[in-house]
């Protein structure tokens, strides 16, 4: 039989039409629609307490977010990473002027080969972009020795490994940062938007800064800032 009914590989979890009326009726009393409004605050904390992180900076999307944890964490020259992901990990990495050294990846997990790591690294290399394939961890382990022995910095983009779990601790937790994705397709979604998760309340400024034109107060700018905010 057939049928113009188009079958959709996937679709986006929404909540019951009824319960998200309420929410918008006070978002059209109060008129406050950005800039760290009441429903954002909430967010970053709740977040914070399912995800088991803690701190937690929400954008407008993943791949604004990438880009600001590279410029959080100062990172320039090369960074490790894998071909092994949506175009977003490595288009981040260009949008920052910095160079993907690409490794291959694990044959059974599709993550980044820590063997392969080391190989890799340069006198210019400052950072490790590791991915967290289909919610897989990768080795975060090895990962973090082999930052730690060549001091780099470790950025995972965890966009499939919201709520995952290795060894009962948040795999968010390791590394420097971690960048979330919560686009439609994603198991936890705002529509559009993302994350960055961090491990202490000074990162965490900078991130607001950085994801916010730099404004630090009403007459201050304190670094070249992007408007990466999440309404």
């Amino acid at each position: 039989m057939n049928s113009k009914k188009p079958i959709y590989v996937t679709q986006p979890y929404m909540p019951p039409l009824e319960e998200f009326i309420p929410y918008l009726e006070q978002i059209w009393d109060n008129k406050w629609l950005t800039n760290n409004g009441h429903y954002h605050r909430q967010l970053e904390k709740e977040l914070c307490e399912y995800l088991a992180v803690p701190y937690v900076s929400l954008f407008s999307n993943g791949t604004l977010a990438l880009m600001v944890a590279l410029q959080a964490l100062r990172i320039a020259g090369e960074v490790i990473t894998t071909p092994y992901s949506f175009v977003a990990t490595t288009h981040s990495l260009h949008w920052n002027n910095i160079h993907p050294v690409f490794v291959d990846i694990d044959p059974v997990t599709f993550n980044i080969d820590p063997q392969k790591i080391e190989a890799a690294i340069t006198p210019r290399a400052t950072a490790i972009v590791p991915v967290h394939i289909y919610g897989n961890p990768c080795d975060v382990d090895k990962i973090q020795r082999i930052a730690d022995t060549y001091s780099l910095k470790v950025i995972y983009d965890a966009a499939h490994a919201f709520g995952v779990r290795r060894n009962g601790k948040s795999v968010l937790n390791y590394g420097d940062l971690s960048v979330l994705s919560f686009h439609a397709t994603k198991i936890f979604n705002t529509f559009e938007g993302g994350a960055i998760v961090c491990h202490d309340e000074e990162m965490k400024r900078r991130i607001d800064f950085l994801k916010n034109f730099g404004i630090a107060d009403e007459v201050t700018v304190v670094v070249p800032g992007i408007n990466a905010k999440m309404n």
